[in-house]
């Protein structure tokens, strides 16, 4: 393959986050360098996408002529548009690297994983924690049996973005257009992270509970109260084939500087836990009397860990845990298009990423019947 064209679709928060990873790549890695080309933007505001290195500018989707040749669309708009979006593309045989969730909800998404299949195409979900070196260290332990049989396990991830109730409604506060709130937009991450680790430690049953703690916010300029319909703190309690038990809580009105994304996981052997306040590195605890530190220098020569140290921006080069794990996303997914394979198969693609969406919609199936437990 030639240079790699990559057109991004939306500009919002989290298009400028991969904006600014596609500008810095070839820094972060030089191997990237003259791999890929800015191909094209899609933006309601082209004023803010002007001059970051994207060769063309377009205002809507449609305004993409037929003959454009694209490599990979990055889609990130808001939730309501992936499906549509996806589709769009796929048809015409474009590989398709997608922000999370994939869709509004399982149907559509198993839609656009089959599609996918059909046309033969390389995609991925920004999962992104699956790209932590924590994360990928935390499952090669797992794997390895060190930990034992899990007899217990808890996730969190705890923001206070939407404490404050004069914070205006957007669509992420409008279920039609989101899917949901905290369950979908965070707990999306903690879900897969927790499964991706557990591996083979499949999921029984689970039964959730949501609140919507401000409920009503200023909408627009007029500043009239709007009903806010999606949750903004969740929990899920998830019991696995072995019959042991583990929850997650999420939530966008929790204010604790102390705590953001965090997973503890115990076994018969040791205890693990994982946290973005140390993204390089999981802390293992043996009970049994396991040198912690050959532990880690035989983990770190696993294939897959291996890869995410490779990909993953050291300390000096930085830029906070959250962009440098779309950084190594983004990593991953360039390596899959150059290679015309998933590379790896701890790849979130859209098949992979199945799982995740449909423990979202069982969970707010249970929490609409308070707390009901479901068979997976």
């Amino acid at each position: 393959m030639t240079q790699i064209n990559i057109g991004l679709i939306g500009y919002g928060y989290i298009g400028q986050v991969h904006t600014m990873v596609y500008k810095n790549l070839p820094i972060l890695s030089p191997f990237f360098k003259d791999k890929y080309n800015m191909s094209l933007v899609v933006s309601k505001k082209l004023e803010n996408t002007k001059g970051l290195g994207w060769e063309n500018l377009y205002s809507t989707v449609d305004e993409i002529s037929e003959e454009t040749n694209l490599d990979i669309v990055d889609i990130c708009t808001p939730n309501f548009l992936h499906c549509e979006q996806g589709k769009k593309f796929m048809e015409k045989g474009v590989n398709i690297y997608c922000e999370k969730p994939m869709a509004l909800n399982y149907e559509d998404s198993l839609k656009m994983a089959n599609l996918a299949e059909d046309k033969g195409l390389i995609t991925q979900v920004a999962l992104v924690y699956r790209f932590m070196p924590a994360v990928a260290k935390a499952k090669a332990i797992v794997e390895s049996g060190l930990l034992g049989d899990i007899i217990s396990f808890r996730g969190e991830l705890l923001h206070s973005s939407y404490l404050n109730p004069e914070r205006e409604m957007n669509w992420r506060l409008r279920k039609e257009q989101s899917g949901g709130g905290a369950i979908v937009d965070l707990g999306v991450h903690v879900v897969d992270t927790l499964m991706f680790v557990l591996g083979d430690n499949n999921i029984k049953t689970l039964s959730a509970r949501t609140n919507t703690v401000i409920r009503e916010r200023p909408d627009g300029d007029s500043k009239e109260l709007s009903k806010v319909n999606v949750d903004d703190w969740g929990l899920i309690i998830l019991e696995l084939e072995n019959e042991s038990i583990g929850t997650i809580e999420v939530s966008k009105v929790n204010y604790n500087p102390n705590s953001n994304f965090h997973i503890d996981i115990y076994g018969t052997n040791g205890y693990l836990s994982i946290s973005d306040k140390d993204p390089y590195n999981p802390i293992f605890n043996s009970f049994v009397g396991e040198n912690e530190r050959e532990i880690f220098k035989e983990i770190n020569e696993n294939g897959y860990v291996k890869h995410i140290n490779s990909i993953y921006p050291n300390g000096k080069m930085s830029m906070g845990p959250m962009v440098d794990m779309h950084a190594a996303s983004i990593s991953n997914l360039l390596y899959n298009i150059i290679e015309d394979k998933i590379v790896y198969k701890e790849t979130p693609t859209f098949s992979e990423s199945l799982i995740s969406q449909k423990i979202i919609d069982l969970s707010y199936k249970s929490s609409s019947k308070k707390g009901e437990v479901l068979i997976i």
